[in-house]
């Protein structure tokens, strides 16, 4: 059964989230706001509780989280190179690959245009 009010939900804000795993605080009274549209990662050192905040994301296990999402968890795996992590996730960004190759085709085909014009 879904509730009414969450039939509408774009955005979720969660206030008041605590987050304990075993005897490890790992949120007290925080904030969770995820904006409709955007695309989150979490990054940090082993140990913090990224993927412990993933999982109780994923099962509806934070307070006052909508029932009503449909959330898919992908695990992936990076191999370690010299790219920063922002170059990583732009490159995982396929629209923006995609409208960079035909910006990059308009400039060629503009470039051989003034070219035929000479």
């Amino acid at each position: 059964m879904h509730d009414k009010d969450d039939l509408d939900v774009k955005d979720i804000w969660l206030p008041g989230v605590t987050l304990i795993a075993g005897s490890k605080e790992l949120l007290i009274d925080a904030t969770v706001k995820f904006t409709r549209g955007r695309k989150y990662g979490l990054i940090g050192r082993n140990g913090t509780g990224k993927t412990t905040l993933i999982n109780a994301i994923c099962r509806k296990e934070l307070n006052k989280m909508p029932q009503n999402l449909h959330i898919l968890q992908v695990e992936q795996e990076i191999i370690g190179d010299d790219k920063s992590v922002l170059m990583h996730v732009l490159e995982c960004d396929e629209e923006r690959l995609g409208l960079i190759n035909e910006q990059d085709e308009l400039v060629a085909w503009e470039g051989d245009d003034e070219e035929t014009q000479m």
